[in-house]
C-alpha cells in the first residue's frame, strides 16, 4: 500500500513537471488563467452583481479558483490512459494510476493557487481566520470528486474518442450552471434550490463561507462526499471490469 502510494505521488510529480515544462511561462499560466477570467468577469458584472453581492472581487476569485481545479483536473485526466499507454505497457502499473496522477498533478497547482488567493485575502482583509481550516475538509471531498470523475472519463475515453469534445461542452454549460460569478440569490428560488444539489455549488459556496470567516453548512460538507463516493465507486468499477478491453484498446 505504501509503495503504491509512493509510486502514485512520483508519477503525479512527473506529470506536474511535464505540464509546467511544456509551456514557456510554466506555472504562471496556472495563475494567468483565473486572473484573466477574473478581469473579464469582474469588469462585465461588478456593476450589476456587485449590488447583490458584497465584496464581489473576493466572491468571484474564490469561485474561479475552485471551478478551475475541477475543470482542469477532469480535462487533463480524461486522456491520461491513452497518453500514458507506453508506460502502462512497459511497467506493471494499475490502470487507475495515470488518471489519479493526472488529477494530483493539477491539485498541486491548485494548492499553489489557493496559497496565492490566501495571500491576496490576507493583504486586503487581514490575517487568516480559524474558519479557513474548513477548506481542508472541503478540498478533500473536492479532490475525491475530481479523482472519481477523472477515472470515469479516462476509462470511457479509451472507447469513445468524441468524449473530449462532449466534456468540453458540458464544462462550458457547467460553468454557467454553477454560481462561479453570480450569487444564487439572483436566480429564481426553484432553480437555485436545484443548483444547490450540485457538488460544485456546495464546494464553492462552502469555500466562500470559510474565507468569509464563517462555517460552511452541512450541505457543503456532505453533498460533495456523496457525489465523490459515487464517482469513485463507478470509476474504479469501470476500470476493473473493462481492464482487459482497455488493455487491448491501448
Amino acid at each position: 500500500m505504501k509503495a503504491g502510494t509512493q509510486k502514485l505521488l512520483a508519477l503525479a510529480r512527473v506529470e506536474w513537471r511535464l505540464r509546467q515544462q511544456s509551456t514557456f511561462l510554466g506555472f504562471l499560466w496556472t495563475l494567468l488563467n483565473p486572473a484573466l477570467m477574473f478581469a473579464v468577469l469582474y469588469g462585465l458584472f461588478v456593476k450589476w452583481l456587485g449590488r447583490a453581492q458584497g465584496d464581489y472581487a473576493v466572491f468571484l476569485l474564490v469561485g474561479l479558483v475552485q471551478w478551475n481545479f475541477f475543470a482542469s483536473a477532469t480535462s487533463y485526466s480524461l486522456s491520461s490512459l491513452l497518453r500514458r499507454a507506453p508506460l502502462l505497457k512497459s511497467y506493471p502499473l494499475p490502470l487507475e494510476a495515470p488518471a489519479l496522477a493526472s488529477v494530483l498533478s493539477v491539485y498541486f497547482s491548485h494548492l499553489l493557487e489557493l496559497g496565492a488567493l490566501a495571500l491576496i485575502l490576507t493583504f486586503f482583509q487581514g490575517p487568516p481566520a480559524a474558519s479557513w481550516l474548513w477548506l481542508l475538509a472541503i478540498d478533500a471531498s473536492y479532490l475525491a470528486l475530481a479523482a472519481g470523475t477523472g477515472l470515469l472519463l479516462a476509462g470511457l475515453f479509451v472507447f469513445f474518442s468524441d468524449l473530449e469534445r462532449i466534456w468540453t461542452i458540458l464544462l462550458t454549460a457547467g460553468f454557467f450552471l454553477t454560481p462561479v460569478f453570480y450569487p444564487l440569490d439572483v436566480i429564481a428560488p426553484g432553480k437555485a434550490a436545484l443548483l444547490a444539489y450540485s457538488p460544485l455549488t456546495a464546494v464553492i459556496e462552502g469555500s466562500r463561507a470559510a474565507f468569509a470567516g464563517g462555517a460552511p453548512g452541512a450541505a457543503a460538507l456532505l453533498i460533495p462526499w456523496l457525489w465523490a463516493a459515487a464517482a469513485l465507486a463507478a470509476g474504479f468499477a469501470l476500470l476493473r471490469l473493462k481492464r482487459r478491453a482497455i488493455g487491448d484498446a491501448l
